[in-house]
């Protein structure tokens, strides 16, 4: 038996105001003092100056050759630092034996929340008519038995609003009015619930315009009508307060947009594409810290005027993974820690905002479970179902509390994307 690595983790376990931090050990039962007996039990604690094990990791089951790892829960000393390399002495005991591995602690931060925020993306209008994106279709499953995960519009509002019927940790935005309005003329069944769920606040509203203007191929007037017409039936019609302009998908923004949509009322952005290619730093360059910038900003317009804006370096499509095509819940959960660990280096708080969907995706199957199933293993992070007014809240509160600094950014958001010369010419030309 061998200890092979100590590795400490930002992961939390026990009270909130004083958690304690996990550490993985890896072991390998192998060579000398190997175990035989697979109902014996490892017991595996983490010690040094000012740390102490609180609770020890222990594996059983063991085979020889086989590995595993013990996660055990230590307490580090107050005044450690972030970041601070403590020295400590891992050991691995069973009946009959021990060993033991000089190792060293890098102390994380607690506190941290990933906000999961559901969502489909909707393209009207790109490559098919506004009435064959928005229609009900015949679905043959495939030959699995699976129906696919993309829908149609009237399609994907149902389902969204049957998941969050029937579980009250559900919660969703809506955007587009070229999918929203349709919907709630055409289905009037549905309506109630709608607008009880907006009220809730397990629905927001978000967009503030009629769609995703592409505002670096238009003009001012038209980006100020998307907004009038937008904002008047999310908040005159639907009882919503949209606040946050939720521009996944757009090409790029002009340097007036942020200016523009405070002056209409909003607070807040969100969007996928901008300052690097289309799919973001990390699939572009390779890692999400040559932004040099951080991923929350106050994007401000030459008047002086913005938003408070949230980039999202991992694409809109971040959380889909974890969010539906994990084989189970302990995959998502690993899949959804994976995207903390590369969304966190850049955040500029202790919150982070993982978009859970896709283009024309149905619900995901995994979000509230690991909404329950990670917060009662874990104390931090957190991860939770929300909406984005939550994490911006969220964001405001923390930079307030801890005097941090939101960096300005003024500069003209185009990422190079072709993708925008092919859609409908009528398109184009409205």
């Amino acid at each position: 038996m061998r200890i092979t690595s100590v590795d400490a983790t930002d992961l939390f376990t026990g009270p909130a105001e004083r958690p304690f931090q996990l550490v993985r050990v890896r072991l390998a039962n192998d060579g000398h003092g190997v175990v035989t007996d697979r109902h014996a039990a490892v017991t595996v604690q983490v010690r040094g100056r000012g740390v102490d094990t609180v609770e020890p990791g222990v594996v059983t089951g063991l085979r020889p050759g086989a590995e595993a790892t013990a996660e055990v829960s230590v307490r580090t000393p107050a005044a450690a630092e972030p970041g601070a390399a403590l020295p400590v002495l891992a050991t691995a005991s069973w009946p009959g034996g021990s060993t033991e591995l000089a190792a060293e602690v890098i102390v994380a931060e607690p506190g941290w929340t990933m906000w999961m925020v559901s969502h489909f993306h909707y393209d009207p209008v790109w490559w098919s008519t506004q009435g064959q994106f928005l229609e009900a279709r015949v679905l043959l499953p495939d030959e699995h038995g699976e129906l696919p995960e993309v829908r149609t519009a009237f399609e994907l509002v149902r389902l969204h609003l049957d998941v969050a019927r029937r579980d009250p940790d559900y919660k969703f935005v809506l955007a587009e009015l070229d999918y929203l309005k349709p919907h709630f003329d055409a289905h009037p069944e549905d309506r109630a619930d709608l607008l009880d769920f907006i009220k809730a606040g397990r629905i927001e509203l978000v967009g503030g315009s009629y769609n995703e203007p592409n505002t670096n191929l238009t003009c001012a007037e038209s980006t100020i009508r998307n907004a009038v017409f937008g904002i008047a039936y999310q908040r005159d019609v639907l009882g919503g307060n949209p606040r946050t302009s939720w521009m996944l998908d757009a090409f790029g923004f002009d340097p007036g947009y942020p200016g523009i949509m405070a002056a209409a009322g909003l607070t807040d952005s969100a969007w996928a594409r901008g300052p690097f290619h289309q799919w973001g730093p990390r699939a572009s360059a390779g890692d999400n810290r040559l932004m040099q910038f951080a991923s929350e900003f106050e994007w401000l317009s030459p008047d002086g005027t913005g938003l408070l804006t949230a980039y999202m370096p991992n694409h809109y499509s971040a959380g889909w993974l974890a969010g539906y095509h994990a084989k189970d819940l302990a995959t998502a959960e690993a899949d959804a820690y994976e995207q903390f660990s590369q969304l966190a280096p850049v955040a500029a708080t202790r919150n982070v905002l993982l978009p859970v969907g896709g283009d024309h995706t149905i619900p995901p199957r995994w979000a509230t479970a690991i909404h329950r199933d990670w917060n009662v293993r874990y104390t931090w992070p957190r991860f939770v179902t929300a909406v984005p007014s939550e994490f911006f809240a969220a964001v405001r509160a923390e930079a307030a509390e801890r005097d941090v600094w939101i960096t300005p950014q003024t500069r003209d958001m185009n990422p190079v994307y072709t993708g925008k010369d092919v859609t409908y010419i009528d398109t184009k030309q409205a």
